[in-house]
């Protein structure tokens, strides 16, 4: 059994850098609470909290004084100023590449357009591009969300960082046409970021060359499941894989090639350590969780 690993996979550099801001000051010796995971993956959480860094579900669990971290998914314009407010320091860690969607919600709102966000309604950075728009924009993942819905003159179609940029463009072709002819102005702005396309391209050009794709990522980890359904719409079957234990001998039974890919927030080592379970489901080693 060959195994075959993407060209363009694991941490994406907004990833790296929210890690190692908050590692950095947690072995520095000083505790730090982030609002949620840092990034979507649940071995780096294990990891930051031996040095200091911990995961919290909002302000009201930040002791006094403390430092609390924004995530890499972002958060909303008011965060910062309540947390100040509570007496806390805020480091924010938003991927770069997240503030600029936050900051095209607000400018849109400002020119009167009526913004649709494509993407998960329950993800916090979807939860934060809605907030900066002051609450205007809509969340969408389909035509059938803007059913009975009413447009003002000008329509703006954005998305989530992590897309599937197939769907969204399919979307966007079917928002175009609607709009024009009701004669309203639409305006499509591609927010899916650049790592996310080069790793779902990179994706769906290993599951032409392979029998089987494991895609390694944390379960919450939006752009790992896009990876899965990106494989899968090429037409091979795709799984996800959080920890070793989710690895199942059955899904290689046969295959000559197996592809891996990785979410934007996993690191190297638990990607080894996949490719090398896999490895021994060939040679019949048993199967420790």
């Amino acid at each position: 059994m060959e195994i075959v690993r993407a060209h363009s996979m694991g941490f994406c550099f907004g990833v790296r850098d929210a890690i190692e801001i908050v590692r950095e000051l947690g072995e520095s010796g000083t505790p730090v609470f982030t609002l949620g995971a840092i990034v979507h993956n649940p071995q780096i959480a294990e990891q930051l909290e031996k040095v200091h860094v911990h995961v919290v579900e909002g302000l009201d669990d930040v002791p006094p004084g403390s430092l609390v971290a924004i995530t890499a998914h972002g958060a909303p314009p008011d965060l910062e100023g309540r947390a100040l407010a509570r007496g806390l320091k805020v480091i924010d860690t938003t991927c770069p590449l997240v503030t600029r969607i936050q900051k095209t919600a607000a400018d849109l709102v400002a020119q009167r357009y009526s913004v649709l966000v494509y993407g998960d309604p329950e993800h916090k950075e979807v939860q934060g591009i809605v907030a900066w728009s002051g609450g205007k924009a809509k969340v969408i993942s389909s035509m059938g969300d803007l059913e009975n819905w009413e447009p003002t003159r000008r329509v703006a179609l954005i998305s989530q960082s992590t897309s599937n940029i197939e769907k969204f463009v399919s979307l966007a072709r079917d928002l175009v046409a609607a709009m024009v002819t009701r004669g309203v102005e639409v305006r499509v702005i591609n927010t899916i970021c650049k790592p996310t396309k080069e790793r779902q391209r990179a994706v769906r050009e290993l599951a032409r060359e392979v029998d089987v794709v494991v895609a390694v990522g944390g379960r919450a980890s939006a752009n790992t499941r896009k990876l899965v359904q990106a494989a899968q719409e090429e037409g091979v079957p795709a799984y996800q894989v959080e920890r070793l234990g989710d690895l199942q001998a059955s899904w290689f039974a046969g295959a000559g090639r197996v592809g891996i890919t990785a979410g934007a927030s996993t690191p190297d080592s638990v990607i080894g350590q996949v490719e090398e379970r896999i490895r021994s489901f060939e040679v019949g080693q048993p199967v420790m969780a």
